[in-house]
């Protein structure tokens, strides 16, 4: 039997969400307003980042709560749920950007490129959200 711990899964997707939300509203805004305001940027910043570590934190419960291959990187969890079909392989190509852009967020980010960020939020953020409902869909299918 498999050890998967679904409520901390669970507590991540819900932060994921929320996180989703802002960006969307962020997005609303559009990028003019956004990238004018310093405090939006680095809101915008804080919820990409947030979710990018949500994608790595359930990627790495999956593949160890169901003991699929060890991941070298954060984009060998994303492909590793490709392998897996937890994900697609058109949402594992998006996804590695997304969590590629971390090393903007977490090494360079005293300069992060704040225009490339936006792009990557307005062309990301769809499948993002389709992260969660695929996560469900894959624990449904392998647990219950």
């Amino acid at each position: 039997m498999y050890d998967v711990n679904t409520k901390r899964i669970d507590q991540v997707l819900e932060h994921m969400s929320r996180m989703l939300d802002l960006l969307d509203k962020l997005s609303e805004r559009g990028a003019k307003a956004v990238l004018a305001d310093e405090v939006a940027v680095a809101a915008m910043e804080r919820a990409l980042h947030l979710s990018i570590e949500g994608i790595v934190d359930v990627g790495n419960a999956l593949i160890d709560g169901f003991i699929m291959r060890d991941p070298g990187s954060y984009s060998d969890i994303v492909e590793i749920l490709r392998d897996e079909q937890v994900i697609t392989d058109e949402q594992a190509l998006i996804l590695t950007r997304v969590t590629d852009f971390r090393k903007h967020l977490v090494n360079d980010y005293t300069s992060v490129p704040v225009n490339e960020m936006y792009s990557l939020v307005e062309e990301a953020a769809g499948t993002i959200r389709q992260f969660e409902p695929q996560v469900r869909a894959f624990l449904k299918k392998e647990l219950f």
